[in-house]
């Protein structure tokens, strides 16, 4: 799905963002494309788009640090998506919000139980190996666990 200034691509089991244009410039910079597997995403932060603002989808991923300002901080935060009101945007927004939330936690399925420390260091090392997690956001969730 094409949005204001960036590309978001939807699989099965992980979702792209390539910023493009002038807009995903100046925003997000020359990062390039960000791969988030949904193994990742802890939540979905979902805004419509009216006729005056834009809406965004926000992935809240482990170890991560997400604006929290509205459209104007989601279109700068590199696991945004930004979209306008137009073709229908809206509802297909929201079957991509609603197909993620259930590929993230499907119904029916009971937790695993509680997680070792040690696993979810591993996890983030494994993200951080993956290009998923900067050293910063890497560091931050050590950070939190640990604590």
């Amino acid at each position: 799905m094409k949005g204001v200034q960036d590309t978001l691509e939807v699989f099965e089991d992980r979702l792209t963002i390539t910023p493009k244009g002038v807009l995903g410039f100046l925003n997000k910079g020359l990062q390039g494309t960000k791969t988030i597997p949904f193994s990742s995403i802890k939540a979905v932060q979902h805004r419509e788009a009216g006729w005056i603002a834009n809406g965004f989808l926000q992935f809240t991923i482990l170890g991560g640090t997400e604006n929290m300002g509205g459209v104007f901080s989601a279109a700068k935060d590199e696991n945004s998506f930004i979209f306008s009101n137009s073709d229908n945007n809206n509802a297909r927004v929201t079957e991509i919000k609603e197909f993620i939330e259930q590929a993230v936690a499907p119904v029916g399925h009971a937790s695993a139980g509680p997680v070792s420390i040690g696993d979810e260091l591993v996890k983030l090392a494994s993200l951080r190996a993956q290009g998923i997690l900067t050293e910063e956001e890497f560091q931050a969730a050590k950070k939190k666990i640990l604590s």
